[in-house]
């Protein structure tokens, strides 16, 4: 390969990098957008009614206690994360319920208020089991294990793209295979840890039910969630096609269906045996 040839080439290397860059960059500043603004949004809110805050913390009481662990804080907010400017769900981007950790302090579960007004008991019991489940998997589980996979997947990254230009610098016709490998790597990579953030919400759902035992409760639950949560498929056929590549490939929470239908299996496999 002639040199200029090389040289575009690392050029194209560069600039593909170089873009993945961006991208992550811009994700970063998407995430701390959010947060700012919910964070925001939190201490602008009003007070949460104290009997929401009771009704939190009783939820979480029954279920630690049928779980027979300590059970965590709880706290209530007017809305989880940032608005989604819909104006017909009270509810932020945040979800229904979600457990903070935070370093050197214990586990806490805050709601959602929408979910304490809108559920009935069983089903914010349901909600608090599945929290408590993630409090629970993250005590027995070592902070290096947790956060292994963003240094794995720097370290993967920094690599092929040494490869890369060493490739292009030194053999340019292997500069483009290592590209491709390395970006294939890559997205597998992220593909992972997607379906073991899907599995880690599988096993919460399945250690709720097996403490709840109440499908009715579950069933309520995952048609809130889907009626307050998820997102409605855009207009347009290419807004419903990016909405279900995301739904597919990116989301990290499986669709409610499949997570009830797992618990139902669940239940059948107990009584089963």
């Amino acid at each position: 390969m002639s040199d200029p040839a090389a040289n575009a080439l690392l050029i194209i290397v560069a600039i593909a990098y170089l873009g993945g860059a961006v991208v992550v960059v811009a994700a970063l500043a998407k995430v701390l957008a959010t947060w700012w603004q919910g964070w925001r949004t939190r201490r602008a809110a009003e007070p949460v009614d104290q009997a929401l805050q009771q009704r939190a913390a009783a939820a979480m009481a029954a279920v630690a206690e049928r779980a027979k662990v300590a059970a965590p804080a709880t706290d209530v907010v007017a809305i989880l994360g940032a608005p989604t400017g819909d104006a017909d769900r009270g509810v932020g981007d945040g979800g229904l319920a979600v457990t903070r950790f935070r370093a050197g302090h214990p586990a806490t579960v805050v709601f959602a208020q929408v979910a304490l007004a809108g559920l009935s008991c069983a089903a914010v019991e349901s909600l608090a089991a599945h929290e408590l489940a993630h409090v629970i998997r993250r005590d027995r589980t070592s902070t290096a294990s947790r956060y292994a996979w963003v240094l794995g997947y720097l370290v993967l990254v920094l690599t092929g793209a040494g490869l890369t230009v060493t490739a292009a610098v030194a053999a340019p016709q292997l500069a483009g295979p290592a590209m491709l490998a390395t970006m294939t790597a890559a997205v597998a990579f992220l593909g992972l840890r997607v379906a073991f953030d899907r599995r880690e919400e599988i096993a919460a759902d399945l250690f709720a039910i097996s403490l709840t035992r109440d499908l009715d409760a579950a069933a309520e639950l995952m048609r809130f969630y889907e009626d307050n949560v998820v997102r409605p498929l855009p207009a347009g056929v290419l807004g419903r096609a990016r909405a279900h590549l995301e739904r597919r490939w990116f989301a990290t929470h499986p669709e409610p269906q499949a997570r009830l239908a797992a618990m139902r299996r669940h239940l059948v496999d107990q009584a089963a045996d």
